[in-house]
């Protein structure tokens, strides 16, 4: 099989890498961008429950200002 036979040759000076490296790269990569997708669906989710929050608190507050029954009565 001789020097060619199944193995890499490296050179003087030149630096080979596993074949294993740029897969486990690869799947921190994929590990990582979904981390930050569910960082960003979960603050979407707190945005939208505060604005949700928001409407109920104005809502409630118009609810009490217009109401034509008053309090105590």
């Amino acid at each position: 099989m001789g020097a060619r036979g199944g193995h890499r040759s490296v050179s003087a000076g030149v630096y080979s890498r596993a074949p294993e490296v740029p897969y486990v790269n690869e799947g921190r990569g994929r590990a990582v961008k979904k981390l930050l997708l569910v960082a960003l669906a979960a603050i979407g989710g707190l945005l939208v429950y505060r604005q949700i929050q928001a409407d109920r608190a104005e809502q409630d507050l118009w609810t009490e200002a217009t109401d034509s029954v008053p309090t105590g009565s």
